[in-house]
């Protein structure tokens, strides 16, 4: 596909005046590039040009998306791009507004009903005190007994009506008590979570006459990451080895992946890609002096804060929110506001007949301030557009494959992987929420040959270990990565290839074997001065005893050491190296060994040390 224009480069944060409606069109991720560090996305939207000059405006896309990074293009159609303009709104904003003012009528009408039964009540706490301070009322003649009765009687009725009523008054208040709670509740779950930016773009259009078109929109990420990792698995009798490279992916972009296909990239773009200049050592202060490494790096200069101000009520109209003389702007009849400032300055909030307070404007390209006036102290309740993901590089999980620095343009120089996922219907397409957690992905798999031999180091441990070797793996083009191993499908523990080792094998380590036995023992060490004490020497003989309690033949490798001197007043002598294999340089001992079902093997080796020196220990 080719563009007919691509329209690239650093976009400015601002408020966009529109005097005709733009024709708003909906669009798709097709494609995400994902990085170690950070994602390339890209979507697609189609888009009906009408003859001369057409706004399109692309609504829900990330707002923390790199500005600099916007890359549109046109393909199909007669229309050409003309100029692109980037911002940020809250697109249920007025259907918020319909429900808090919807909250906000209920919420009035819930307090005129609690202070009407709360007056009702007062009335007959009166009523019942005039009640009870009646028992003067015969004066001093008294009543007779009947008179009396009727009179308790009365009384007595109307203290239970009161009673009765005041009860019900109770209930009520109470009930309506806790809607207007739950009305508070829903009312901050709108100020806060729903009142979540995303971002737009404007994209103006020109076309000698009516014509469909596609527009690609490509822009950068921060907030995603991948790291791969491995699981082998091995089964008995069987000679290949079973090797799934898998992958790690995560992203807390605040859009959905779904439905799209993936490519992982082991380029980090966001290492400059200007190449390294020496400067000029100079001795003895140790100083560099010279041109130094210039990093490419881009910082908005403004951010847009949004949010709603408030009080206890409900939404405040016409809340002063300033930044500096020049910036301000006022709440609306939601208590909705928005306003563009220079990043770190100071944001002021105030209203009639409450404190005023303030913020510092920060962020990428948006941020989200709701504000609580109060006649005491006024809160602002702080929402970080994206700081409550944690993702792998947050966690510095991600090990950087490639520190090289490679511009854009060398894009298809640059080592890639297309996944795919494991169910073959959907082969190509994978689905990756916006949570920041981990979801595995695979990227290819392979049947490997692979020898498997057995392996004890018996100065380091009383175990031998099951180790497979894969000749010719650079072939596979494997990353650094952990190795899940499974042995007939049981759980083995983990590994790691390091794709950076120059040998031509790979070994893998499996675990460890039970039915082999090894053990080593000291069985003589003999120590010796001359007469006149200028020299030490001392004698070590060792026994490895290898055993075989399977019920087949195994190879096994076994390894030791004697030591190796490096000054000349140390002598090292291998006076038997028991039938080994013999590296001078390293001082190591290697037999490999054939081992029938059941038989045991003994292998000695003994050496001597002649030194000058008395502080030197043998082992």
């Amino acid at each position: 596909m080719k563009f007919k224009n691509i329209l690239a480069g650093c976009l400015t944060l601002c408020v966009i005046t529109v005097f005709a409606a733009p024709v708003e069109t909906q669009s798709k991720i097709n494609e995400v590039m994902v990085y170690s560090n950070g994602a390339m996305v890209k979507r697609t939207a189609k888009v009906n040009v009408k003859s001369g000059v057409t706004e399109v405006k692309i609504p829900l896309l990330t707002p923390m998306l790199e500005q600099n990074s916007v890359q549109v293009g046109v393909k199909g159609g007669n229309a050409t791009l003309s100029s692109i303009d980037y911002d940020v709104e809250v697109p249920g904003q007025k259907q918020i507004g319909k429900e808090v003012a919807a909250l906000t009528k209920r919420a009035s009408q819930l307090r005129d009903s609690i202070d009407i039964l709360q007056s009702k009540s007062e009335v007959l706490d009166r009523e019942r005190d005039l009640v009870l301070k009646s028992d003067n009322i015969g004066g001093d003649n008294g009543f007779t007994a009947p008179t009396l009765q009727s009179i308790a009687s009365y009384v007595r009725n109307d203290l239970n009506d009161i009673i009765t009523r005041q009860y019900d008054y109770q209930k009520r208040m109470k009930k309506y008590q806790e809607e207007l709670t739950l009305n508070e509740q829903k009312m901050n779950l709108l100020y806060g979570k729903q009142m979540e930016p995303m971002s737009f773009l404007l994209v103006k259009l020109e076309s000698s006459a009516a014509s469909n078109c596609e527009l690609e929109i490509n822009y950068f990420v921060e907030d995603a990451a991948w790291m791969p990792f491995y699981e082998a698995r091995i089964a008995k009798n069987d000679t290949k080895l079973h090797l799934v490279q898998k992958a790690y992916v995560s992203q807390a972009t605040k859009e959905k992946w779904d439905n799209v296909k993936l490519k992982l990239s082991q380029n980090d773009p966001t290492v400059s890609n200007e190449k390294p200049e020496l400067e000029r050592y100079i001795m003895p202060s140790g100083t560099y002096v010279g041109r130094s490494v210039h990093t490419a790096d881009y910082t908005n200069p403004y951010v847009k804060i949004m949010g709603v101000v408030r009080d206890w009520k409900g939404p405040l109209k016409g809340a002063l929110v300033t930044c500096g003389d020049d910036r301000k702007t006022e709440s609306d009849e939601n208590g909705y506001y928005e306003l563009l400032v220079p990043i770190n300055k100071s944001v002021s909030f105030s209203y009639s007949g409450y404190n005023s307070t303030s913020c510092t404007a920060r962020g990428k390209n948006v941020m989200v301030r709701n504000v609580r006036m109060d006649n005491n102290s006024s809160k602002i309740t702080e929402s970080e557009v994206g700081s409550h993901y944690y993702n792998y590089i947050d966690q510095n999980r991600i090990k950087r494959v490639s520190q090289s620095v490679m511009g854009s343009d060398m894009e298809s120089n640059i080592p890639q992987m297309a996944i795919r996922n494991s169910v073959a219907d959907i082969e190509g397409k994978n689905n990756i929420p916006a949570d920041g957690a981990d979801h595995e992905v695979v990227v290819k798999d392979f049947s490997v040959d692979a020898e498997y031999n057995y392996y004890a180091v018996p100065k380091l441990s009383k175990d031998v270990y099951l180790v497979a070797s894969i000749p010719n793996w650079k072939k596979l083009d494997l990353l650094d990565g952990t190795v899940k191993l499974f042995l007939n499908n049981m759980y083995m523990g983990e590994s790691f290839i390091n794709a950076r080792q120059t040998e031509d094998t790979l070994n893998l380590s499996i675990g460890k074997d039970k039915e082999l036995a090894v053990d080593r023992k000291d069985m003589r060490t003999y120590s010796s001065k001359n007469l006149i004490k200028t020299s030490d020497k001392v004698e070590r003989e060792w026994q490895i005893t290898v055993k075989n309690n399977k019920s087949e033949s195994v190879k096994v490798t076994v390894e030791d050491q004697f030591p190796v001197s490096t000054v000349d007043d140390i002598k090292v002598v291998l006076v038997d190296n028991g039938g080994a294999e013999v590296d001078e340089k390293e001082g190591k001992l290697t037999w490999k060994l054939n081992l029938k079902p059941g038989e045991k093997k003994e292998l000695k080796f003994s050496y001597s040390v002649k030194s000058k020196r008395a502080d030197i220990t043998v082992e």
